[in-house]
């Protein structure tokens, strides 16, 4: 029994299980060589695949720090730079699917994964009904799918590229190893080395700070302002018939000048008459005399001579008459008088002529005055005119002048900005290829795994034979009634 075998000393126990075993040989080689037979046929039929392995050395790069924009100044406040963080991201990069995708594109599926092409055989079509059919029962929707993207060659390459290949990132060293397996040798070195030159591509457009292009977009911008306003300005010019304000102001103000000094002399001949014909009105009414209160008269003289004649007339008719020697003094008198008035009525008529005279000047000066007057107020409206079109041409002249400094100062930026991108593109990246991809000379042990994995299954069936051989019978065995007793034999 086994309770009673269990019992026994531990060499007896040791005996019994080794003679189970003995008694088992049979089935414990049957078993053990078709276990072997079945890991030697797996191991001749699968193809043991090979592993391509490069490194990445990641450093510290300017591509990690902030990048100010066009025109800004670099402020490096933004802290330092985490490095694990750093690390992550570019096994980020060689890991995204994008960037497999690309590799796949120029390796091609046909080179990497040929089966993916090849239609369905009988037993993947009918798992794929079957599927279908089991999702239509249980109304699950993943196993009833019909989405056409499911078969897609390319979604399919990129879920086993992504399986092949394995990242692995070093904190310490910072360095990122890759691995890519396949069952072709030169194929898995030649898609590490595609996926790090499309790798540095990706890296490049993703680290890139291409602002050059908005910068020109913004100079042409600024350059059609520019062209607008001077545009604008030559209208002005050719409307308004401007060559140069400076010259036009230097003749409009000397002729203004010239009409100021003109019209002064003018009110200067124009005060002169004046005063000039005062006086010969207060000449020629003491000269002439006449009515008070009225103009001065030249004849004023004469017709009062006449009235004393008149006068003495009458009265010699009414009179006696006198002595001779008085009628000879009153004649003599009368005479004198006479030549007296003739001689200011010939005086006041000489004052009357330079009165009329005065006059006629004084008239023509104030003519001229007027007409002066008029010239002036003509030419004080062309230079407020002057004045109002050159302040417009200045507003015109002002933007164009900001408006062309602000080329001036995006042309500069844009020159600036080419010039780090050139620098920038033609730097060294940060992470360095440590390792180069290399073909592997031998491909991955599998076949010793499954070798090995047989050996020990069969080691292990054997054990576990012998163990339900030796608790799983009746009596514990004994070298002589081996052959005697029924029912003891394996």
């Amino acid at each position: 029994m086994s309770g009673t075998t269990l019992s026994l000393p531990p060499s007896l126990v040791m005996r019994d299980l080794l003679l189970s075993a003995f008694n088992c040989r049979r089935l414990i080689l049957f078993v053990t060589a078709a276990v072997m037979v079945l890991c030697v046929q797996l191991a001749l039929w699968i193809e043991p695949p090979y592993k391509a392995r490069s490194s990445l050395l990641v450093l510290m790069g300017t591509e990690y720090t902030f990048r100010p924009a066009a025109g800004q100044q670099f402020n490096n406040s933004g802290g330092g730079i985490d490095a694990e963080q750093i690390l992550r991201t570019e096994a980020a990069i060689l890991g995204s699917p994008d960037l497999h995708r690309a590799v796949i594109k120029r390796l091609t599926i046909e080179k990497l994964y040929p089966k993916l092409l090849e239609p369905p055989g009988p037993v993947q079509q009918w798992i794929t009904h079957a599927r279908a059919y089991i999702g239509e029962l249980t109304g699950t929707p993943g196993l009833g799918s019909t989405d056409p993207t499911a078969n897609d060659p390319m979604l399919n390459a990129i879920d086993k590229f992504s399986n092949n290949l394995s990242i692995a990132v070093d904190r310490k060293t910072s360095v990122i190893s890759l691995a890519f397996t396949h069952p072709d040798r030169l194929t898995s070195a030649e898609a590490l080395q595609v996926l790090e030159e499309e790798y540095f591509k990706l890296r490049t457009r993703l680290y890139g700070d291409v602002q050059a292009p908005i910068v020109r977009m913004r100079q042409e911008a600024v350059g059609k302002q520019l062209a607008e306003a001077d545009m604008a300005l030559a209208r002005f010019k050719q409307q308004h018939d401007i060559a140069s304000f400076a010259d036009r102001r230097v003749i409009l103000m000397r002729q203004q000048g010239d009409l100021e000094t003109s019209l002064a002399k003018t009110e200067g001949v124009i005060a002169a008459h004046q005063a000039r014909l005062t006086q010969l009105n207060q000449q020629l009414a003491t000269a002439a005399g006449g009515k008070k209160g009225g103009p001065p008269v030249a004849a004023a003289p004469l017709q009062s001579m006449v009235q004393t004649y008149r006068q003495r007339q009458e009265e010699a008719q009414s009179t006696y008459r006198g002595s001779p020697a008085m009628d000879e003094a009153r004649r003599q008198m009368l005479e004198r008088e006479t030549d007296i008035a003739k001689m200011q009525a010939t005086q006041a008529y000489s004052i009357q002529g330079d009165r009329n005279k005065t006059e006629a000047d004084l008239r023509g000066s104030l003519a001229t005055q007027d007409a002066v007057k008029e010239q002036l107020a003509a030419l004080t409206k062309q230079i407020d005119a002057l004045n109002r079109e050159e302040t417009e041409l200045h507003q015109l002249e002002r933007n164009r002048t900001i408006v062309e400094d602000n080329y001036k100062a995006v042309t500069k930026i844009l020159d600036e900005r080419q010039v780090v991108e050139i620098v920038d593109a033609n730097r060294q990246s940060s992470v360095r290829v440590v390792q180069p991809p290399i073909a592997p000379a031998y491909p991955q042990p599998l076949r010793r795994l499954i070798l090995a994995a047989g050996v020990v299954g069969s080691i292990l069936l054997a054990i576990a034979i012998t163990l339900f051989s030796h608790f799983f019978r009746a009596s514990y065995l004994r070298p002589k009634p081996w052959s005697s007793t029924p029912g003891l034999r394996c």
